[in-house]
């Protein structure tokens, strides 16, 4: 992982301690603390419908009880919002490494070529 991707991960996986472990028992817990690192990894979003959070596929995929989804739609709603807003923003679009170019050093580019003045010609030219 790259260092942006790599500090998001840890912000997200802090966000789930704070807020999550507490309130969810820990299989489910688990479950959407995984689940919300993996669109992370991945950089993939979260499933909406329109511009909301789909809480349904949320549950299903997390395999959560109608009282853990309640509790989830409450906490979590903020760092699914916030794993949208760093997926739209630049540091999650950038590649994990830069490509290789293919040379080993990289040439200095030479001095620029002396000008000679208007003078310094009208000089040359008479002699």
């Amino acid at each position: 992982m790259t260092a942006p991707v790599h500090n998001f991960h840890q912000k997200i996986a802090s966000f789930c301690e704070l807020r999550l472990a507490r309130a969810l028992p820990k299989h489910d817990y688990d479950n959407l603390r995984h689940y919300m690192l993996d669109f992370v990894v991945r950089r993939a979003m979260p499933p909406q419908t329109g511009n909301k959070l789909d809480w349904r596929e949320i549950g299903v995929a997390c395999d959560l009880d109608d009282d853990s989804l309640r509790i989830t739609k409450r906490l979590a709603k903020h760092g699914f919002e916030a794993i949208i807003r760093w997926l739209k923003g630049p540091s999650a679009n950038k590649p994990d490494r830069k490509p290789p170019t293919g040379q080993g050093w990289v040439k200095a580019p030479s001095a620029p070529a002396r000008r000679i003045g208007l003078e310094q010609r009208r000089l040359g030219t008479t002699r």
